[in-house]
Order: structure tokens, then sequence, then C-alpha cells
């Protein structure tokens, strides 16, 4: 199957590498979308420090699920799904305060670990959420959303706030429709 590699900085490389096998507790999903992050960015001009070389980028994707076992999350072959990419370790401080974030040991798919800009990856059930009939191509902007929300979430914002969003990035621009669902006035 093929795969996309940063092998250094500015050098993108396409390699045939086997395709994954699934082990218990995990699906195996063909990539249908992704999204390229600006941590993508700066991992290919070698200016995201969390990154080491090579690796696949890649966290923000839709999938279609071909391989998986009976499970209790209703996931079966033929749904399209996207996951979550952070893996926490679940025993540091942080974790066992159910701040999965702040994880000592966090792993971003594409960055600490492999990521999804392969034909096929394998993914942990747990971590895979059913598209519920969305198109893939949105599906594939869910983890930016996600970021974007949480922040306006997390900063209160109430109907009629003033809200001042630096940045016009995927992430800034999904602030800012998340801050006006929130009832945030536009200057």
């Amino acid at each position: 199957m093929k795969s996309v590699f940063i092998e250094n900085p500015h050098q993108v490389v396409m390699k045939d590498i086997p395709r994954p096998v699934r082990k218990l507790g995990e699906a195996l999903l063909k990539l249908l979308y992704g999204g390229i992050c600006g941590s993508d960015l700066g991992s290919y001009r070698g200016t995201f420090a969390y990154f080491s070389y090579p690796r696949t980028p890649g966290h923000e994707f839709s999938a279609e699920i071909v391989e998986v076992n009976d499970n209790d999350y209703g996931l079966k072959p033929g749904m399209v799904v996207t996951c979550n990419p952070y893996f926490n370790c679940g025993e540091c401080y942080s974790c066992r305060r159910g701040l999965v974030n702040a994880c000592m040991d966090n792993q971003t798919m594409g960055v600490q670990r492999e990521g999804a800009f392969s034909e096929y990856i394998t993914m942990p059930l747990e971590r895979i959420y059913d598209g519920k009939g969305l198109d893939p191509r949105v599906l594939a902007v869910i983890e930016p959303l996600c970021i974007s929300y949480h922040g306006v979430k997390q900063a209160e914002v109430q109907k009629n706030d003033k809200v001042l969003i630096v940045g016009a990035g995927t992430i800034g621009i999904l602030a800012a429709i998340a801050a006006k669902q929130k009832g945030a006035r536009w200057f």
C-alpha cells in the first residue's frame, strides 16, 4: 500500500509499505479524506519541535471501516468514520484527573506516532466515531472544529459577547463560527 512520509524537512516521499494488520480491539480503516494541519506544514518545513523524522503525517481525516470484529461500539464494515487522533497514557497526574489533553506522554498521530496519510491504518475501537451520514469531506474537518469549539467553550462565550480571534487559519475561522453559534456579536 502507499503511504506518505516526511523524510526530512522539505522532503516528502511516497513509499510502498505493508498493509497494517489489526490487533484485537482495533479496526482496519481505509483513508477517504485527510486535512493538512498547520502542524503538518511545520513538520514539512522543519519548524515543528515535536515531530520526529521520518514519519507519516496526518491526524485530520475520514475513513471507511474495512475490517472490525463484533463490538460494543456499533462499528461495522462499510461505515464512514472519523477518529480521535490523540493518544494519552491514562496513568499520569493529568490523565488521572481527566485532563487527557495535558498528558505527560501525549502521542498525536502524525507527530509522535504514525499518522493517517496511508491507504490503510488501524485504530483502537474506542477512538473511532460513526460519521452518522456526514459527508467524508466534512468528517475530515471534525478534529479542527473540535479544537475551535473547545476553545470557545473554555472561554465561556455568551450571547452578545464581543470576541477577538487572532488568526484566520482553519482553527481561527472555525472558532469564529463557534463563537457566532454561541451568540457572540460581530464587530
